[in-house]
């Protein structure tokens, strides 16, 4: 499980350091980040374990809530020609399909990886002016007919995947 990993001492195979990572505490997720006050940017690797190369993951923030509907997500999964595709998913309502969308906030760079069963999105976030607390979601499921992303469970931890961050305190 990642939660009982020491999360500062995880090799990337990009050779990326962090400055920060919290476990997260459901969905065996963990996230990383440096936050850059001058730019008021944020470069985030997220880490999803325990899935398989059919799943899907997501993590994203929600500016003004504290669950799904909201959040800007960023998602990963492995397409039907076996590529790895990572992409921006405005949630608007539960019945998301998770189909790629610009966000709120800008995203510079999106890009993802999957090995040994586990997803890591790796992206830069133009954070919204004057914060950097938010609330966050995390999710996954399976992926089902080519492309198409199946709704997450409607029960357990899939339910108990969210929280809050602070980019700039490291909370």
């Amino acid at each position: 499980m990642l939660q009982n990993l020491d999360c500062s001492s995880f090799s990337f195979s990009n050779n990326q350091i962090f400055a920060t990572c919290m476990p997260l505490p459901v969905l065996n997720s963990v996230l990383h980040w440096t936050y850059y006050p001058k730019n008021h940017t944020v470069d985030i690797a997220y880490r999803h374990g325990g899935v398989t190369d059919s799943d899907w993951v997501a993590w994203g923030l929600n500016i003004d809530g504290k669950m799904m509907v909201g959040t800007q997500c960023l998602v990963a999964y492995r397409d039907s020609s076996g590529e790895i595709h990572a992409y921006t998913s405005p949630v608007s309502s539960y019945a998301t399909l998770l189909t790629e969308g610009a966000l709120s906030f800008n995203v510079p760079r999106i890009e993802a990886e999957y090995s040994n069963n586990e997803f890591i999105i790796f992206a830069t976030l133009q954070l919204p002016a004057g914060r950097t607390s938010f609330n966050q979601v995390w999710q996954n499921g399976a992926v089902v007919a080519g492309n198409i992303l199946a709704a997450h469970a409607q029960s357990g931890d899939n339910l108990k995947s969210f929280g809050s961050v602070d980019f700039a305190n490291g909370l």
